[in-house]
């Protein structure tokens, strides 16, 4: 019996870097978070758009808006005494008046800001999932190595059983009742390699990795980090979400300053040249665009919507932030209170229950009935803990998610 225990024993730990908790080459979460800033197409996604913006920036940046204009042009004039020949030439540059070009590149600026916050929140929904999966995954992976312990197990009672009944302690219904719980503790182990397999593939997705390339997890459910709710309320200021929309209304305040802007006329500044029935004529001129009908009226009605859209937003965000951190913070607490409570009054001696309850029924002092009972007893004990392990891991990666930790 001793012998049989080792050899389940040996074979899981065999299996287990497969799988990926403890094995040296498994990926961490810090890795995993860093591998998908690096390639998860989201996030590359939302970088290109940051580009764009910064593209938009140099355009507004240019000194003059307009390039300058050239005319000219050239002919002969049919006189008594013969042909003259005459010609133009002339050249002219519009300014802008108001603080349009200011105006441009404020705007752009804030677009600038605005889509490198809306990039960085993207970040922070794809490390939330990544964080969310990865847990998933070493989660699967414990699960799995319970269930193979249940079938290590339920292997070994069945020997037992086959020998009780050879000796003519019980009867075969033991033998045929161990053999089914074995076989649906052999099954209990083919679901939970396909639900580490679905939680991988999972993982994939988020840090964007091809379907042939090797992942393994490494991590531990049990390392817990601690929180104080000041820091991550103090925190909450620098959620992308909200600097976007502080950003969306700073770009909209330049939008209005543009379309005041353009109440003010354009002038044009130039000079001419001309050759005329022999004589050379030179002259200044000047060109001014009076604002008469397009005042930037539209322009400056959508800025202030935009403005008063975005502020309003910003408020109303703010408030759900802080009642959002608050919330997920009290729910982390409860999470770990349930996982502290089994830790401390259902996981102790368990191992020696099983360890007991086998050599009772080895010895003949238990049914196997009472066996199967109480083993179900303990393995549901230990699966709920892994449970209450993945919930308090998730409600932790939920609350640097919402107080803006994860960037």
């Amino acid at each position: 019996m001793n012998l049989l225990l080792v050899a389940a024993f040996v074979a899981a730990l065999t299996v287990w870097p497969r799988f990926g908790v403890a094995g040296e080459n498994g990926l961490t979460l810090d890795q995993a978070m860093a591998r998908a800033r690096e390639r998860a197409p989201a996030i590359v996604a939302a970088r290109s758009a940051i580009d764009e913006a910064r593209g938009r920036l140099i355009g507004a940046s240019v000194l003059l808006r307009d390039n300058p204009e050239v005319e000219g042009g050239a002919g002969a004039r049919l006189v008594e005494r013969g042909e003259l020949l005459e010609g133009n030439f002339g050249v002219r540059q519009v300014f802008e008046l108001g603080g349009r070009r200011g105006a441009r590149i404020a705007s752009a600026t804030a677009a600038v800001a605005h889509e490198s916050a809306t990039s960085a929140d993207v970040t922070r929904r794809v490390l939330r999932d990544t964080a969310i999966v990865f847990w998933s995954a070493v989660h699967a992976a414990e699960r799995q190595r319970l269930a193979e312990e249940a079938a290590g197990l339920g292997e070994e009672t069945l020997h037992i059983a086959q020998r009780r009944y050879q000796a003519g302690d019980i009867g075969i219904l033991d033998v045929n009742v161990a053999r089914a719980a074995l076989a649906r503790a052999r099954s209990g182990v083919q679901a939970q390699m396909a639900a580490r397999d679905a939680s991988l593939g999972a993982l994939r997705l988020t840090m964007g990795m091809d379907a042939d390339e090797p992942l393994a997890v490494r991590g531990d459910l049990r390392e817990r980090p601690h929180y104080t709710l000041p820091a991550l309320l103090a925190h909450t200021s620098e959620r992308p979400d909200l600097q976007a929309l502080a950003a969306g209304a700073r770009q909209a305040e330049a939008d209005m300053h543009l379309g005041r802007a353009l109440q003010w006329p354009t002038v044009g500044v130039g000079a001419s040249y001309e050759r005329d029935d022999g004589n050379n004529v030179a002259m200044g001129n000047v060109t001014i665009t009076l604002p008469v009908f397009e005042r930037g009226q539209g322009l400056r009605a959508e800025a202030a919507a935009r403005q008063r859209h975005a502020q309003l937003a910003l408020e109303a965000d703010r408030r759900s932030v802080s009642v959002e951190v608050q919330t997920t913070f009290t729910v982390y607490q409860r999470r770990e209170d349930a996982v502290i409570e089994l830790e401390r009054n259902a996981l102790p001696g368990l191992d020696d229950n099983e360890a007991l309850a086998r050599r009772s029924y080895a010895a003949g002092h238990l049914s196997l009935a009472e066996l199967l009972l109480i083993r179900r007893e303990i393995l549901e004990t230990k699966s709920e803990h892994l449970s209450r392990l993945l919930e308090a891991a998730v409600a932790g990666v939920e609350l640097e998610a919402s107080a803006g930790v994860l960037q």
